[in-house]
């Protein structure tokens, strides 16, 4: 403590021989600002450059241990980093790197603006393809003429079906996960009847003839008939840089559909840019005729004088506008509004040329000929002078490596670079600085490689702090979405000593030791090294604090940290301290948990003719709750009680601070009323904890009841969904006042007083016991607004729990294929725990209680046992648990696959993969092709439903966010090709019984 003060006084007496008018007040902040800093010296010692690389290795250990410094300055060490390699069939073989999945940060920013930016299209079409009831009809009939004969009239329905063409060019392969959340948007927003997509290709002809292709492969045909189909709208989504773009080929089929089908062009590139690319051709404003939903040739538009300078002798019905947007929630606003709402402002069109003059444009471009290649220099000056602020940061911060993986820099572009949007990224990836390597050899997703020179010139713009920041945002977004359903395929670099899989020499990024088991790696056995690239490995590791204090690397091991064991190759050493987690998984401290007690949730009560806010009662219940909690607590001064949504400050994100709220509590408070369980929104924030609670389960398979409910109003118990049921709790214990009036009655009525006092100390009372006895672990963050309720939809607790079937393929560990440990596997085949030792809780309780959650009742089952009727009707919908093991059995394969070769589309399949599991590993490439070949139509169905759920599903917690979107499948393939059976005339009179006409 005397060095630290002697230090202090350094410092300070430093500052003030600066010269400079130094205060007291701006001392301190100068002191605060540098211990903000997450690393050491902007510098970075003598053993750095410019870009955070260490030149060679810091002060050498001393033969007895590390050096005097090292021990009290850990904080300032590098933690160990392996590098990320992109797996490629003609990489460097025998390099030892592990084959890893990585999420993948989210492609499209502003999804939600977007959505709103479509609702005019949410117009509905007033004549529909089905018939309804129409009430008003029916009864003015029976007035007038005394019969009651029911009247049907056409039910509105949305205005479009869509279809979205997608351009899967080798240059789109960068666009292809944009592409795709654009479709699961259009489809999730609700706007379109139906939505079907299309791929477009270019045949490997002379003629480069551009064809359509549907989901299955088949080839399909839009257009080309006398007929026009105002109700179709087509999207066509491209980044026109293409060769079949560029010499009009395909334009003239673009030419064709626009004729019969209205058509909107999407391009994720800036407009600025547009005319490089193979949109040369004239741009208008084009306006609405006045009424919704127009074609592409009832659009109006002005020409321009220059148009009939550079065309001149062509008319206006020689051109067809076709609206194009860029993926700007104002520009796709504009044209939607355009289209449905005839607004006078109109948008942007690009004028398509009869057939033939495309051509004739583009013959006339390349007779001007082609530009001498720029130097790398001249590349970059070119870049920095026109590209956008977003787009140049992105650059430097890219050339911390010689190339980087697309997906890495949309994790670079969120987390770095919030403010950047898809055309500043799309500026980044066309703007001449970068190439983009085949997506097929890259593993499935496209590579940015540096031009010659470009990274060079870029490299002296990027600060060590920047490199820092750059690591620690890709080690924060690993570690932070161990669960994401959506990843791509990656390599953890070895030492060289192992076989591995083959991968690109050079990098696209580094991972901390810290952030390992989040990407399926044991912590306590990485991977040995960086793959050799030059003589010197040391000076690739970047000079940046852990992203976890507790890991440091040593020369020797120091005598105050725990050595974790090294079960891979030999290599780098990982040291943990006392207060991280061992081995094992168990905590040797734990810290204090400051955690909210519990989430207060109830249904908030509309006001009536202008009295008071009715929810007051609600905040005066949750700040008795607070106060006592406070009183049986240790709770320090400052740290939350509980939560409701009032004390949510304006301007604060609504639903991030509820999901915060729900994630990190460690007891939920329902208030029990009429009200609450009609709540959509209450019936979420339930679903959100209780899939905490089946989570810790699932990990400790021990029971975790973190659920004290209390009654605001008395309910009836037939109003009671299924989860409020279950739940074993005695409500008498309050007081017989309490059950009878509820905490409204008692906290209303004065004479009562007495009665609310006990009640809501013995509530509190239990609040605590339960958190300080089931100790529910906190999750990630979801928003709880995406999520399914609890209680289920309004009618499903009609005629009681509606059924779902749970089908287990898996051995037992009596019957094992050779070399499977039976670890993960029981007596039947009801006990396989494919997530062990994480997930000690056999799967199909897992799945159980996640059906359950979502008002179902399971019936678990497995497909050994279970002889299926093919000629019985289906009784429920069924979710089949596959374990890719099972199929080594060819007993099992051959009941498979007679299984599969029945149509069953009210069966969809779920594949658990621990890919955590080494045998898992080793064995995924033959099995999943086994499963392919077995289970083609299950696969098929599954992967065009729920496609992370045939892909292999990799942890419990990623199994808890499938399975929900996969019972929803089931029950709506149940509902669609279930048999009928209308109630007889026998079963009527006993459901509704007539007066007897002779009785008195």
């Amino acid at each position: 403590m005397h060095e630290r003060a002697e230090g202090l006084r350094a410092v300070v007496a430093a500052l003030c021989g600066l010269g400079r008018d130094f205060d007291a007040e701006r001392i301190a902040e100068v002191l605060w600002l540098a211990a903000q800093d997450d690393g050491s010296a902007a510098g970075g010692g003598a053993g750095s450059d410019r870009t955070g690389r260490r030149e060679g290795p810091a002060t050498p250990a001393t033969a007895d241990g590390p050096p005097p410094d090292s021990l009290a300055s850990e904080a300032d060490q590098p933690a160990p980093r392996s590098s990320l390699h992109t797996p490629w069939g003609d990489g460097v073989p025998g390099s030892g790197a592990v084959g890893v999945s990585l999420p993948r940060a989210g492609s499209l920013p502003r999804g939600r603006e977007l959505a709103r930016a479509l609702k005019p299209l949410k117009r509905p079409w007033p004549r529909g393809r089905r018939q309804r009831l129409d009430i008003t009809a029916t009864v003015s009939d029976y007035v007038r003429v005394g019969e009651l004969t029911p009247v049907f009239s056409d039910e509105p329905e949305r205005w479009f079906d869509a279809t979205v063409v997608v351009d899967r060019s080798p240059t789109m392969a960068v666009w292809a996960g944009t592409a795709d959340e654009l479709v699961r948007l259009l489809a999730r927003t609700g706007v379109f009847r139906t939505v079907r997509v299309h791929e477009l290709y270019a045949d490997p002809s002379p003629e480069n003839t551009p064809t359509l292709h549907g989901p299955l492969g088949q080839r399909v045909e839009v257009g080309g008939g006398r007929s026009v189909q105002p109700r179709r709208l087509m999207f066509v989504f491209s980044d026109w840089a293409s060769a079949a773009w560029r010499d009009g080929s395909q334009w003239n089929r673009l030419r064709t559909w626009a004729d019969s089908v209205p058509t909107v062009l999407l391009n994720p590139l800036p407009s600025k840019i547009w005319r490089q690319t193979g949109m040369g051709l004239p741009a208008v404003r084009v306006v609405s005729p006045g009424r919704p939903g127009a074609t592409n040739a009832q659009l109006r538009f002005v020409r321009t004088l220059l148009m009939d300078h550079a065309f001149p002798g062509t008319v206006d019905r020689d051109w067809l506008p076709v609206p194009v947007n860029s993926l700007s929630p104002h520009a796709v606003g504009r044209w939607a509004r355009t289209l449905m709402l005839a607004d006078p402002g109109g948008c942007e069109a690009l004028l398509l040329p009869a057939p033939g003059r495309v051509e004739q444009m583009a013959e006339e471009e390349e007779s001007e000929g082609v530009a001498d290649p720029l130097s790398g220099r001249s590349l970059t000056d070119a870049y920095l002078y026109r590209a956008s602020p977003a787009a140049v940061r992105l650059a430097v911060l890219c050339s911390l490596y010689p190339q980087v993986s697309v997906d890495l820099l949309r994790v670079v572009q969120q987390s770095l670079v919030p403010e950047a949007t898809t055309a500043d990224l799309a500026e980044f990836v066309v703007g001449g600085l970068v190439t983009v390597t085949e997506a097929a050899r890259a593993g499935g997703h496209p590579v940015l490689r540096f031009r010659d020179g470009t990274r060079e010139q870029l490299m002296p713009r990027l600060g060590t702090r920047d490199a820092r920041r750059l690591n620690s945002a890709v080690d924060r977004f690993i570690a932070s979405d161990p669960g994401s359903l959506n990843r791509f395929s990656a390599a953890v670099s070895g030492d060289g000593t192992a076989t591995g899989i083959p991968v690109d020499p050079e990098p696209f990024g580094e991972v901390s030791a810290g952030a390992l088991p989040a990407v399926g790696l044991p912590v306590d056995a990485p991977p040995a090294g960086p793959v050799e690239t030059s003589e010197a490995p040391s000076a690739e590791l970047l000079e940046e604090p852990a992203a976890d204090p507790a890991a440091v690397t040593t020369a020797e091991e120091p005598a105050d940290v725990i050595r974790a064991t090294d079960a891979g190759p030999a290599g780098r050493e990982t040291f943990l301290s006392p207060f991280a987690r061992g081995p094992a998984g168990r905590e040797t401290a734990r810290p204090a948990d400051h955690r909210p007690y519990f989430f207060l949730s109830y249904a908030h009560t509309p006001g009536y003719a202008g009295g008071t806010d009715p929810d007051m009662w609600v905040e005066r219940l949750f700040q008795d709750l607070c106060g006592h909690v406070m009183a049986m607590t240790d709770l320090p001064a400052g740290a939350p009680a509980g939560f409701m949504d009032r004390e949510i400050r304006s301007g604060e994100g609504w639903s991030e601070r509820l999901g915060d709220a729900l994630a990190t509590c460690r007891v939920f408070v329902p208030l029990f009323s009429p009200r609450y369980f009609a709540s959509e929104t209450c019936g979420k924030e339930w679903y959100v904890f209780e899939q905490r609670a089946i989570h810790h389960r699932a990990r400790s398979n021990q029971p975790a009841d973190a659920i004290v409910p209390a009654l605001w109003t008395p309910v009836p118990p037939s109003q009671l969904p299924s989860v409020a049921e279950r739940l074993q709790f005695n409500h008498r214990d309050f007081g017989e006042r309490y059950v009878s009036d509820g905490l409204f009655g008692l906290i209303k009525l004065r004479i009562f007083a007495q009665e609310y006092e006990r009640a809501v100390y013995e509530l509190a009372k239990r609040i605590v016991r339960v958190a300080d006895s089931v100790r529910i672990d906190t999750a990630r963050p979801v928003d709880y607004r995406q999520g399914p309720s609890a209680f289920g939809s309004p009618g499903s607790r009609v005629g009681g729990l509606r059924p779902m079937r749970i089908t287990v393929v898996a051995p037992t560990r009596h019957d094992l294929p050779e070399g499977r440990s039976p670890e993960y596997y029981g007596d039947t085949p009801e006990e396989w725990s494919p997530y062990f030792p994480d997930a000690s809780r056999p799967l199909a309780k897992v799945a159980e209680e996640l059906v359950r959650s979502l008002d179902y009742q399971a019936v678990i089952t497995s497909f050994d046992e279970d002889r299926h009727d093919d000629t019985a009707p289906p009784s429920a919908p069924e979710i089949l648990l596959v374990d890719r093991w099972a199929l080594r059995d060819e007993d099992r394969r051959r009941r498979l696959a007679a299984f599969d070769a029945e149509n069953r589309p009210w069966v969809t399949m779920v594949v658990p993969w621990n890919r955590r599991d080494p045998q898992s590993r080793a064995a995924e490439a033959e099995l999943t092709e086994l499963t392919e070949a077995v289970l083609p139509g299950a696969m098929r169905r599954a992967s065009a439903f729920v496609r992370p759920a045939a892909r292999g599903v990799p942890t419990v917690e990623a199994f808890g966010h499938v399975l929900p979107q996969v019972v929803e499948v089931a029950a709506h393939q149940f509902l669609r090709h279930a048999q009928v059976n209308p109630p007889t005339q026998e079963r009527r009179d006993l459901a509704y019984p007539l007066p007897d006409r002779d009785a008195p």
